[in-house]
């Protein structure tokens, strides 16, 4: 059986635990958002505008482009109704993001470093966007603008 001050130990140790894991969870998350494509500047941004009813014939475009430069994909759902979607593609050394709809029938994406102490020369960024641009004209009245 425990004496009073054992109890009384336990129960402050059992505090500590509980305050240094939350320092160290909220330590955890303050890195991921800082290391996060939403803190991290983009290399590029395109935009691609297109008619609502194609979106479709983009996401498969967009698999296409994945496909030939060996990026992995997801494309995914933002809410129940299937209206929006989330648009990654990543791969050691590239990784783009984007939202659809970002404006109604726009689509950005930003380039970024998948490591930023790891820059990538931009010249391979130039020539996936103009792949990337040459995969969407083929979308009647589809178009791409480097921003």
């Amino acid at each position: 059986m425990l004496t009073g001050r054992a109890k009384l130990a336990m129960t402050l140790l059992l505090l500590l635990s509980i305050i240094l894991g939350i320092w160290a969870g909220m330590e955890i998350k303050t890195l991921q958002l800082e290391n996060s494509t939403g803190t991290q500047r983009a290399i590029r941004v395109i935009r691609i505008t297109i008619d609502p009813s194609q979106r479709e014939e983009l996401f498969a475009q967009l698999r296409k482009f994945a496909d030939r430069w060996g990026y992995a994909i997801r494309i995914a759902p933002l809410d129940p109704n299937g209206e929006n979607f989330s648009i990654q593609m990543w791969r050691s050394d590239i990784k783009l993001s984007g939202l659809y709809p970002n404006d109604p029938g726009t689509l950005d994406i930003g380039f970024f470093y998948t490591i930023p102490t790891v820059p990538v020369l931009e010249r391979y960024f130039d020539e996936e966007i103009s792949d990337l641009g040459s995969l969407i004209s083929e979308i009647p009245s589809a178009a791409m603008t480097i921003e």
